[in-house]
């Protein structure tokens, strides 16, 4: 069973209900499930309406969310070290992130395997 939190930053009014997709997928770093992580789906085009949506990964590195849309989105992850980001999660967290979800009803299962960086 999964221990995951999940967090909408929608207004409901705003999205069609009917439009959110469920994706899941697991999280490894350096190989490992990367534990208690923050994964976080925002809109590639920055479309407020549709909103981020962000989830924290179990002890396996298994995550489930709905995102608001099926759309692209940029994917952050960062696992908070010390009260603040984590420096080996660097290419993966803000603009600057390198992962990415094309999000439909067909494309739901978004596994990242992370590298530290150096």
């Amino acid at each position: 069973m999964l221990n995951a939190v999940m967090m909408g930053c929608g207004n409901p009014e705003m999205v069609d209900e009917s439009q959110s997709v469920e994706v899941n997928g697991v999280i490894t770093l350096d190989g490992k499930p990367l534990s208690n992580a923050e994964v976080t789906f925002l809109p590639a085009d920055g479309d407020p309406l549709v909103g981020p949506a962000l989830v924290i990964t179990d002890n396996k590195g298994s995550y489930v969310m709905s995102v608001n849309a099926p759309r692209d989105y940029k994917v952050n992850v960062d696992r908070m070290m010390n009260g603040g980001p984590n420096p080996k999660l660097k290419e993966y967290q803000g603009e600057a992130t390198t992962l990415s979800a094309n999000v439909s009803e067909q494309n739901k299962t978004f596994n990242f395997d992370l590298k530290s960086a150096q």
